[in-house]
């Protein structure tokens, strides 16, 4: 009997400890690892950004009364920064009175924005942190597929805010 026959059967199982993890790692586990090291990056970047948030953000007076924030477009206003510098795109914008009873007014407006995940992302935590006048009661996302191939999809995000005001 030869030297490689009487140890082919411990070749094989060292070359089946070897190999199986590594694939198995390479096409089933490496992108969740990836996935969870981006996770980590990004809260520290978001960490970096609540502590270094600048103040200058909040408007500091309003000429116009409360109910007319969103009815008038102020909203829209106050968020043209954030969007113009993440590179993202108002699709659509839609103010109107929901409920006016009883000296409530109940304010909401639809806005629908086009960019990144993650600039939507921040323009989400915008809204809900540094504007004082409305919150955001929903926000749907969905994909847009281009019409070339060549081109990329697209996230559209339409975020419902509103905005409970008395007479």
């Amino acid at each position: 009997m030869t030297w490689l026959a009487k140890y082919k059967g411990i070749a094989w199982l060292a070359l089946v400890v070897m190999i199986v993890p590594l694939t198995v790692y390479r096409y089933a586990i490496s992108g969740t690892v990836n996935q969870w090291r981006m996770t980590g990056k990004y809260r520290q970047e978001i960490e970096q950004l609540r502590s270094t948030r600048s103040l200058s953000a909040k408007p500091q007076s309003v000429s116009t009364t409360d109910t007319e924030m969103i009815l008038s477009g102020f909203m829209v206003a106050g968020l043209l920064p954030i969007i113009e510098s993440e590179d993202m795109r108002i699709e659509h914008f839609s103010p109107c009175v929901t409920s006016d009873k009883d000296g409530i007014i109940l304010t909401t407006g639809q806005l629908s924005v086009q960019g990144s995940f993650a600039a939507i992302v921040k323009l989400l935590w915008h809204i809900e942190h540094d504007m004082p006048y409305g919150k955001i009661i929903s926000a749907r996302y969905c994909t847009t597929k281009p019409r070339n191939r060549g081109s990329t999809k697209t996230l559209t995000c339409t975020i419902y805010i509103q905005q409970i005001m008395t007479d």
